[in-house]
């Protein structure tokens, strides 16, 4: 029988842990699961993931809609190929068994982040330097 893993990691994001739990806690298999691989979990039902879970998990998201547009934001993919139309993974780092795995997932998302805001300050210096050369012409 699986015992489920809590996650105590301060440093977690809220919906990282929220979700494993959601995840990995047995009297939920019904509804949500992890794959045969422990690679990805499946939303069986999201009628009843609507109903019983999101209500109990604040921290996921207020409805499925805007849960699954949370999964998009924090790394997660619909996995390819997959004859179930809920079938969601990371691509390196929620597993089960491996909870500590999504610190890395986390840091991945803010070096992303922080990539993107540098390039968008970048371009804006550059498109400023360019409005600055070009405002001695006359057009």
């Amino acid at each position: 029988m699986h015992v489920p893993v809590t996650v105590t990691d301060d440093s977690l994001s809220s919906f990282y842990k929220g979700l494993y739990a959601v995840v990995d806690d047995p009297s939920l298999d019904s509804v949500v699961s992890w794959s045969k691989d422990k690679k990805s979990f499946v939303i069986w039902d999201p009628i009843e993931f609507q109903r019983r879970v999101l209500p109990q998990r604040r921290i996921l998201s207020l409805n499925f809609s805007l849960f699954m547009a949370d999964l998009k934001y924090y790394g997660f993919i619909r996995v390819k190929g997959s004859k179930h139309r809920y079938h969601i993974g990371h691509p390196k780092y929620f597993v089960r068994g491996k909870p500590a795995l999504m610190k890395k997932m986390q840091e991945e998302r803010i070096h992303k982040f922080e990539q993107a805001r540098a390039m968008r300050k970048k371009a804006k210096a550059r498109a400023m330097e360019l409005a600055d050369s070009l405002g001695g012409l006359a057009l």
